[in-house]
Protein backbone atom coordinates (compact mmCIF):
# COMPACT_ATOMS: atom_id res chain seq x y z
CA UNK A 1 0.00 0.00 0.00
CA UNK A 2 2.66 2.47 0.89
CA UNK A 3 4.48 1.48 -2.63
CA UNK A 4 1.54 2.35 -4.25
CA UNK A 5 0.55 5.68 -2.59
CA UNK A 6 4.27 7.02 -3.36
CA UNK A 7 3.77 6.20 -7.04
CA UNK A 8 0.69 8.06 -7.43
CA UNK A 9 2.52 11.18 -5.53
CA UNK A 10 4.75 10.62 -8.31
CA UNK A 11 2.25 10.52 -10.96
CA UNK A 12 3.91 13.39 -13.30
CA UNK A 13 0.57 15.07 -14.48
CA UNK A 14 0.13 15.66 -10.34
CA UNK A 15 3.38 16.79 -10.64
CA UNK A 16 3.37 19.57 -13.02
CA UNK A 17 -0.62 20.55 -11.77
CA UNK A 18 1.14 21.33 -8.08
CA UNK A 19 4.43 22.61 -9.39
CA UNK A 20 2.14 25.38 -11.58
CA UNK A 21 -0.36 25.66 -9.15
CA UNK A 22 2.64 26.80 -6.35
CA UNK A 23 3.51 29.47 -8.78
CA UNK A 24 0.41 31.17 -9.83
CA UNK A 25 -0.54 31.26 -6.28
CA UNK A 26 3.23 32.57 -5.50
CA UNK A 27 1.93 35.33 -8.00
CA UNK A 28 -1.67 35.99 -6.39
CA UNK A 29 -0.75 36.34 -3.13
CA UNK A 30 2.71 38.45 -3.49
CA UNK A 31 0.38 40.70 -5.40
CA UNK A 32 -1.39 42.03 -2.51
CA UNK A 33 1.58 43.51 -1.14
CA UNK A 34 1.87 45.08 -4.75
CA UNK A 35 -1.68 46.28 -4.06
CA UNK A 36 -0.89 47.37 -0.19
CA UNK A 37 2.32 49.32 -1.89
CA UNK A 38 -0.33 50.92 -4.73
CA UNK A 39 -2.87 51.73 -2.16
CA UNK A 40 -0.28 53.90 0.08
CA UNK A 41 1.05 55.69 -3.17
CA UNK A 42 -2.04 56.63 -5.09
CA UNK A 43 -4.29 57.17 -1.96
CA UNK A 44 -6.82 54.61 -1.57
CA UNK A 45 -9.63 54.27 0.43
CA UNK A 46 -10.01 50.61 2.28
CA UNK A 47 -12.78 50.55 0.25
CA UNK A 48 -11.31 51.57 -2.98
CA UNK A 49 -8.83 48.16 -1.95
CA UNK A 50 -11.61 46.40 -1.58
CA UNK A 51 -12.97 47.37 -5.16
CA UNK A 52 -9.74 46.58 -6.70
CA UNK A 53 -9.44 43.13 -4.60
CA UNK A 54 -13.52 42.61 -5.52
CA UNK A 55 -12.54 43.59 -9.70
CA UNK A 56 -9.75 40.69 -9.75
CA UNK A 57 -11.99 38.08 -8.36
CA UNK A 58 -14.57 38.54 -10.52
CA UNK A 59 -12.11 37.86 -13.07
CA UNK A 60 -10.58 34.97 -11.52
CA UNK A 61 -13.62 33.34 -9.67
CA UNK A 62 -16.55 33.95 -12.25
CA UNK A 63 -14.35 32.65 -15.03
CA UNK A 64 -13.91 29.94 -13.25
CA UNK A 65 -16.89 27.75 -14.30
CA UNK A 66 -16.63 28.39 -17.72
CA UNK A 67 -13.12 27.13 -17.61
CA UNK A 68 -13.99 23.97 -15.67
CA UNK A 69 -16.63 23.93 -18.15
CA UNK A 70 -14.13 23.46 -21.37
CA UNK A 71 -11.48 21.81 -19.35
CA UNK A 72 -14.45 18.86 -19.32
CA UNK A 73 -14.28 18.92 -22.76
CA UNK A 74 -10.97 19.77 -24.18
CA UNK A 75 -8.36 18.22 -21.13
CA UNK A 76 -6.35 20.20 -18.71
CA UNK A 77 -3.11 20.75 -21.09
CA UNK A 78 -4.19 23.96 -22.92
CA UNK A 79 -5.56 26.00 -19.31
CA UNK A 80 -2.95 25.01 -17.58
CA UNK A 81 -0.25 25.85 -19.51
CA UNK A 82 -2.29 28.65 -20.81
CA UNK A 83 -3.21 30.34 -17.64
CA UNK A 84 0.07 30.46 -16.15
CA UNK A 85 1.46 31.87 -19.38
CA UNK A 86 -1.20 34.92 -19.11
CA UNK A 87 -0.30 35.65 -15.12
CA UNK A 88 3.25 35.59 -15.89
CA UNK A 89 3.03 38.00 -18.76
CA UNK A 90 0.64 40.74 -16.49
CA UNK A 91 2.77 40.30 -13.69
CA UNK A 92 5.67 41.53 -15.54
CA UNK A 93 3.77 44.57 -16.87
CA UNK A 94 2.60 44.96 -13.37
CA UNK A 95 6.35 45.25 -11.93
CA UNK A 96 7.66 47.42 -14.50
CA UNK A 97 4.50 49.86 -15.71
CA UNK A 98 3.05 53.23 -13.98
CA UNK A 99 0.53 52.88 -10.82
CA UNK A 100 -2.28 52.80 -12.55
CA UNK A 101 -1.82 50.60 -15.76
CA UNK A 102 -0.20 48.07 -12.86
CA UNK A 103 -3.16 48.30 -10.91
CA UNK A 104 -5.07 47.24 -13.93
CA UNK A 105 -2.73 44.48 -15.56
CA UNK A 106 -2.90 42.69 -11.76
CA UNK A 107 -6.83 43.41 -12.26
CA UNK A 108 -6.38 41.20 -15.95
CA UNK A 109 -4.23 38.74 -14.79
CA UNK A 110 -6.65 37.11 -12.80
CA UNK A 111 -8.28 34.94 -16.02
CA UNK A 112 -5.18 33.23 -15.87
CA UNK A 113 -5.69 31.88 -12.48
CA UNK A 114 -9.25 31.06 -13.15
CA UNK A 115 -8.40 28.97 -16.18
CA UNK A 116 -5.94 27.37 -13.72
CA UNK A 117 -7.45 25.94 -10.90
CA UNK A 118 -10.55 24.03 -11.68
CA UNK A 119 -8.58 22.17 -14.19
CA UNK A 120 -5.33 21.48 -11.89
CA UNK A 121 -8.09 20.63 -9.44
CA UNK A 122 -10.04 18.24 -11.50
CA UNK A 123 -6.33 16.28 -12.66
CA UNK A 124 -5.24 16.15 -8.82
CA UNK A 125 -8.62 14.76 -7.88
CA UNK A 126 -8.54 12.34 -10.65
CA UNK A 127 -4.86 10.93 -9.75
CA UNK A 128 -5.84 8.72 -7.09
CA UNK A 129 -9.61 7.12 -6.18
CA UNK A 130 -8.26 5.29 -2.89
CA UNK A 131 -6.35 8.57 -2.24
CA UNK A 132 -8.68 11.25 -3.18
CA UNK A 133 -8.92 13.80 -0.16
CA UNK A 134 -5.16 13.14 0.25
CA UNK A 135 -4.16 13.96 -2.84
CA UNK A 136 -6.00 16.80 -3.88
CA UNK A 137 -4.90 18.20 -0.23
CA UNK A 138 -1.95 17.71 -1.24
CA UNK A 139 -2.39 19.87 -4.40
CA UNK A 140 -3.98 22.54 -2.48
CA UNK A 141 -0.88 22.46 -0.21
CA UNK A 142 1.22 23.08 -2.97
CA UNK A 143 -0.91 26.42 -3.93
CA UNK A 144 -0.81 27.40 -0.14
CA UNK A 145 2.83 26.93 0.19
CA UNK A 146 3.05 29.31 -2.46
CA UNK A 147 0.58 32.17 -0.71
CA UNK A 148 2.93 32.00 2.16
CA UNK A 149 6.72 32.41 0.03
CA UNK A 150 4.56 35.05 -2.38
CA UNK A 151 4.27 37.72 -0.01
CA UNK A 152 7.28 36.74 1.81
CA UNK A 153 9.50 37.07 -1.48
CA UNK A 154 7.61 40.01 -2.84
CA UNK A 155 8.25 41.60 0.59
CA UNK A 156 12.52 40.96 -0.22
CA UNK A 157 12.30 41.85 -3.83
CA UNK A 158 10.25 45.27 -2.86
CA UNK A 159 12.23 46.24 -0.02
CA UNK A 160 15.54 45.75 -1.92
CA UNK A 161 14.49 46.98 -5.40
CA UNK A 162 11.18 48.71 -5.40
CA UNK A 163 8.00 47.55 -7.30
CA UNK A 164 10.39 46.48 -10.15
CA UNK A 165 11.97 43.59 -8.29
CA UNK A 166 8.97 41.84 -8.42
CA UNK A 167 9.46 40.72 -11.47
CA UNK A 168 11.95 37.92 -10.42
CA UNK A 169 8.20 36.01 -9.47
CA UNK A 170 6.84 35.86 -12.60
CA UNK A 171 10.59 34.98 -14.08
CA UNK A 172 11.00 32.04 -11.46
CA UNK A 173 7.43 30.77 -12.23
CA UNK A 174 8.63 29.90 -16.14
CA UNK A 175 10.03 26.70 -14.64
CA UNK A 176 6.52 25.54 -13.63
CA UNK A 177 5.32 26.70 -17.04
CA UNK A 178 8.32 24.33 -18.78
CA UNK A 179 7.07 21.25 -16.53
CA UNK A 180 3.16 21.24 -17.69
CA UNK A 181 4.47 21.62 -21.36
CA UNK A 182 6.79 18.67 -21.09
CA UNK A 183 4.22 16.68 -18.40
CA UNK A 184 0.69 17.09 -19.27
CA UNK A 185 0.71 16.00 -23.06
CA UNK A 186 -2.20 13.47 -22.68
CA UNK A 187 -4.74 15.30 -20.70
CA UNK A 188 -7.85 13.03 -22.33
CA UNK A 189 -6.20 9.82 -21.28
CA UNK A 190 -6.15 11.30 -17.43
CA UNK A 191 -10.21 13.00 -17.82
CA UNK A 192 -10.83 9.22 -19.59
CA UNK A 193 -8.90 7.45 -16.53
CA UNK A 194 -11.12 9.90 -14.11
CA UNK A 195 -14.26 8.43 -15.70
CA UNK A 196 -13.72 4.95 -15.59
CA UNK A 197 -12.98 5.01 -11.26
CA UNK A 198 -15.25 7.87 -10.47
CA UNK A 199 -18.75 7.78 -12.12
CA UNK A 200 -20.20 5.28 -10.25
CA UNK A 201 -19.90 7.04 -7.02
CA UNK A 202 -22.48 10.08 -6.55
CA UNK A 203 -25.82 8.92 -8.36
CA UNK A 204 -27.00 8.98 -5.45
CA UNK A 205 -26.56 12.56 -4.78
CA UNK A 206 -29.09 13.54 -7.64
CA UNK A 207 -31.50 11.12 -6.95
CA UNK A 208 -32.85 12.82 -3.24
CA UNK A 209 -33.42 16.17 -4.50
CA UNK A 210 -33.96 17.63 -0.66
CA UNK A 211 -31.00 16.37 0.21
CA UNK A 212 -29.43 17.81 -2.64
CA UNK A 213 -30.57 20.93 -1.96
CA UNK A 214 -29.85 20.65 2.14
CA UNK A 215 -26.41 20.29 0.80
CA UNK A 216 -25.81 23.28 -1.92
CA UNK A 217 -27.55 25.83 1.08
CA UNK A 218 -25.57 24.36 3.68
CA UNK A 219 -22.30 24.43 1.68
CA UNK A 220 -22.84 27.72 -0.31
CA UNK A 221 -23.35 29.33 3.89
CA UNK A 222 -20.12 27.51 4.51
CA UNK A 223 -17.75 28.76 1.94
CA UNK A 224 -19.03 32.28 2.03
CA UNK A 225 -18.75 32.90 5.18
CA UNK A 226 -15.00 31.18 5.85
CA UNK A 227 -13.83 32.40 2.17
CA UNK A 228 -14.88 36.14 3.66
CA UNK A 229 -13.01 36.25 6.96
CA UNK A 230 -9.68 34.24 5.42
CA UNK A 231 -10.07 36.32 1.99
CA UNK A 232 -10.33 39.69 4.04
CA UNK A 233 -7.54 39.11 6.77
CA UNK A 234 -4.93 37.81 3.84
CA UNK A 235 -6.37 40.97 1.92
CA UNK A 236 -6.42 44.17 4.69
CA UNK A 237 -3.58 42.31 7.17
CA UNK A 238 -0.81 43.78 4.68
CA UNK A 239 -2.36 47.28 5.00
CA UNK A 240 -2.76 47.33 8.83
CA UNK A 241 0.67 46.50 9.28
CA UNK A 242 1.33 49.18 6.71
CA UNK A 243 -0.54 51.26 8.45
CA UNK A 244 1.30 50.40 11.81
CA UNK A 245 5.02 51.25 10.70
CA UNK A 246 6.28 47.25 10.07
CA UNK A 247 8.81 46.97 7.02
CA UNK A 248 7.42 44.93 4.28
CA UNK A 249 9.62 42.20 5.23
CA UNK A 250 8.30 41.60 8.23
CA UNK A 251 4.80 42.33 6.95
CA UNK A 252 5.41 39.31 3.73
CA UNK A 253 6.59 37.03 6.77
CA UNK A 254 3.76 37.62 9.16
CA UNK A 255 1.34 37.72 5.99
CA UNK A 256 2.70 34.29 4.49
CA UNK A 257 2.23 32.94 7.90
CA UNK A 258 -1.68 32.46 7.24
CA UNK A 259 -0.94 30.61 4.85
CA UNK A 260 1.84 27.83 5.61
CA UNK A 261 -0.75 27.30 8.73
CA UNK A 262 -3.56 26.68 5.98
CA UNK A 263 -1.15 24.28 4.01
CA UNK A 264 -0.18 22.04 6.63
CA UNK A 265 -3.93 22.54 7.85
CA UNK A 266 -5.35 21.53 4.64
CA UNK A 267 -3.08 17.97 4.45
CA UNK A 268 -4.31 17.27 7.92
CA UNK A 269 -7.73 18.29 7.15
CA UNK A 270 -7.91 15.92 3.45
CA UNK A 271 -5.84 13.02 5.42
CA UNK A 272 -8.71 13.19 8.07
CA UNK A 273 -11.09 12.93 5.23
CA UNK A 274 -10.12 9.93 3.99
CA UNK A 275 -11.15 8.43 7.76
CA UNK A 276 -13.89 10.70 9.06
CA UNK A 277 -16.88 12.36 7.62
CA UNK A 278 -15.83 15.39 6.25
CA UNK A 279 -18.34 17.57 8.77
CA UNK A 280 -16.41 16.69 11.27
CA UNK A 281 -13.06 18.08 9.59
CA UNK A 282 -15.25 21.60 8.62
CA UNK A 283 -16.88 21.64 12.12
CA UNK A 284 -13.30 21.53 13.35
CA UNK A 285 -11.66 24.20 11.47
CA UNK A 286 -14.74 26.25 11.78
CA UNK A 287 -14.10 26.21 15.52
CA UNK A 288 -10.39 26.28 15.83
CA UNK A 289 -10.28 29.66 13.91
CA UNK A 290 -12.80 31.63 15.82
CA UNK A 291 -9.81 32.41 18.72
CA UNK A 292 -6.93 32.94 16.29
CA UNK A 293 -8.84 35.28 14.49
CA UNK A 294 -10.14 37.51 17.36
CA UNK A 295 -6.63 37.75 18.93
CA UNK A 296 -3.89 38.06 16.27
CA UNK A 297 -5.25 41.97 16.06
CA UNK A 298 -3.70 43.27 19.39
CA UNK A 299 -1.01 40.70 19.90
CA UNK A 300 2.13 41.66 20.03
CA UNK A 301 4.76 40.71 16.82
CA UNK A 302 5.77 36.90 18.33
CA UNK A 303 2.06 36.26 19.12
CA UNK A 304 1.02 37.62 15.61
CA UNK A 305 3.23 34.70 13.78
CA UNK A 306 1.81 31.89 15.96
CA UNK A 307 -1.80 33.27 16.16
CA UNK A 308 -1.95 33.64 12.36
CA UNK A 309 -0.19 30.48 11.64
CA UNK A 310 -3.25 28.63 13.59
CA UNK A 311 -5.68 31.17 11.99
CA UNK A 312 -4.64 29.97 8.47
CA UNK A 313 -4.02 25.68 10.34
CA UNK A 314 -7.83 25.58 11.31
CA UNK A 315 -8.94 28.16 8.27
CA UNK A 316 -7.56 25.56 6.07
CA UNK A 317 -8.81 22.35 6.90
CA UNK A 318 -12.22 22.29 5.39
CA UNK A 319 -10.76 23.78 2.27
CA UNK A 320 -10.48 20.30 0.15
CA UNK A 321 -13.38 18.94 1.74
CA UNK A 322 -15.57 21.26 0.55
CA UNK A 323 -14.29 21.24 -3.16
CA UNK A 324 -14.85 16.98 -2.83
CA UNK A 325 -18.54 17.64 -1.60
CA UNK A 326 -18.79 20.12 -4.40
CA UNK A 327 -17.60 17.82 -6.76
CA UNK A 328 -19.92 15.12 -5.32
CA UNK A 329 -22.62 17.10 -6.42
CA UNK A 330 -21.81 16.86 -9.81
CA UNK A 331 -19.63 14.02 -10.72
CA UNK A 332 -19.62 13.87 -14.55
CA UNK A 333 -18.41 17.36 -14.75
CA UNK A 334 -15.72 17.87 -12.02
CA UNK A 335 -13.61 20.33 -13.59
CA UNK A 336 -16.64 22.26 -13.76
CA UNK A 337 -17.88 21.37 -10.19
CA UNK A 338 -14.25 22.33 -8.99
CA UNK A 339 -14.56 25.92 -10.82
CA UNK A 340 -17.88 26.13 -9.29
CA UNK A 341 -16.37 25.51 -5.68
CA UNK A 342 -12.74 27.73 -6.09
CA UNK A 343 -15.08 30.04 -8.06
CA UNK A 344 -17.41 30.75 -5.09
CA UNK A 345 -14.37 30.57 -2.70
CA UNK A 346 -12.89 33.44 -4.87
CA UNK A 347 -15.97 35.57 -5.58
CA UNK A 348 -17.75 35.83 -2.22
CA UNK A 349 -14.61 36.30 -0.07
CA UNK A 350 -14.07 39.24 -2.40
CA UNK A 351 -17.78 40.68 -2.62
CA UNK A 352 -17.21 40.06 1.96
CA UNK A 353 -13.96 41.62 1.37
CA UNK A 354 -15.58 44.90 -0.11
CA UNK A 355 -18.06 45.29 2.66
CA UNK A 356 -15.13 44.71 5.32
CA UNK A 357 -13.55 47.49 3.38
CA UNK A 358 -16.20 49.69 4.15
CA UNK A 359 -17.01 48.87 7.22
CA UNK A 360 -13.60 49.53 8.00
CA UNK A 361 -13.42 52.95 6.60
CA UNK A 362 -16.18 53.67 9.44
CA UNK A 363 -15.13 51.92 12.51
CA UNK A 364 -11.60 51.39 11.84
CA UNK A 365 -9.34 48.49 10.82
CA UNK A 366 -8.23 46.58 13.32
CA UNK A 367 -11.61 46.56 15.50
CA UNK A 368 -13.00 45.19 11.64
CA UNK A 369 -10.87 42.27 11.62
CA UNK A 370 -11.33 41.35 14.95
CA UNK A 371 -15.03 41.21 14.29
CA UNK A 372 -13.98 38.89 11.55
CA UNK A 373 -14.09 35.84 14.26
CA UNK A 374 -17.86 35.89 14.10
CA UNK A 375 -18.51 34.91 10.75
CA UNK A 376 -16.81 30.99 11.76
CA UNK A 377 -19.11 31.16 14.98
CA UNK A 378 -21.73 31.59 13.29
CA UNK A 379 -21.59 29.18 10.91
CA UNK A 380 -20.42 26.52 13.13
CA UNK A 381 -24.00 26.22 14.09
CA UNK A 382 -24.87 25.72 10.41
CA UNK A 383 -22.39 22.84 9.56
CA UNK A 384 -23.99 20.58 11.58
CA UNK A 385 -26.62 20.13 8.95
CA UNK A 386 -24.67 18.51 6.88
CA UNK A 387 -24.23 15.13 5.97
CA UNK A 388 -22.65 12.95 8.80
CA UNK A 389 -21.29 10.20 6.17
CA UNK A 390 -18.34 10.98 3.73
CA UNK A 391 -19.27 11.91 0.58
CA UNK A 392 -16.47 10.75 -1.98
Amino acid sequence: MATSQAAVYRERPFLAVSLTHFFVDVLNNGRNLLVALLAVSLGLTNAQVGIALLLYNVGNALSQPLFGWLADRIGARLLVIGGLAWMILFYVIASLAGEWPALIALTVASLGSGAFHPTGAMVASRTSVTYRSRITALFFMAGQIGLFLGPVLAGFMLDAYGRPGYILLPILALTALASSWRWLLDAPAVHKKAEDTVVVVPETAVSHPPHFRRRVTVLSLIILASSTASIAIITFTPILFTDQGYDQSLIGWLSGLIMMGSAVGGVVGGTLGDRIAGKWVILLGLIGSVLPYYFFVPASVPWQAILLLLAGFFGGMPHTILVIMVQSLLPKQQAMASGLALGFMFFSGAVGSYFVGLIADRIGLATTLQGLALLPLIVVFIAVWLPGQTQK
